[in-house]
């Protein structure tokens, strides 16, 4: 038995020559690592934001109703962050980073900041009431890893 801080200990050789053994890579956009899902919904989330702010100016336009917004951040934005989100492995700071961004998310299209003392049920409740009772992102995860 080897005290070997690696889980596997692999000698992969082609050709002679010797394959490295790394901890994480991209595949079909997915991050896969080592380090559970952390580093995957990590990068969700900055993919989801810079969506978000590029979407911006129609956030802004009065023109669009409110319901219209969320339903279009929903269908658009939160999308990108479902995506290849079955195998993600759920710890309770994963689930809270998850729902905190999802409050992020609601609070810029709403408009509210955090300097305005509004708490994230009354946002939760506001998109309540514009488009009627909904599937939150943490449930929506957890319905798709059941599948």
């Amino acid at each position: 038995m080897t005290n070997n801080t690696n889980a596997f200990s692999t000698d992969i050789r082609i050709n002679g020559e010797k394959v490295d053994c790394i901890s994480s890579f991209k595949y079909l956009g997915a991050i896969i690592a080592d380090e559970r899902s952390k580093p995957e919904i990590l990068a969700r989330n900055a993919q989801t934001t810079a969506t978000l702010t590029k979407l911006k100016t129609i956030w802004n336009d009065r023109k669009i109703a409110l319901s219209s917004n969320i339903r279009m951040m929903r269908c658009l934005v939160m999308s990108i962050f479902l995506y290849a989100c079955e195998p993600w492995t759920l710890t309770a700071d994963t689930e809270r980073r998850i729902t905190g961004h999802e409050d992020r998310c609601l609070r810029k299209l709403l408009g509210i900041t955090y300097r305005d003392h509004i708490s994230n049920e009354v946002v939760r409740n506001r998109t309540r009431q514009a488009i009627g009772p909904h599937e939150d992102l943490l449930t929506t995860v957890k319905r798709r890893k059941l599948k």
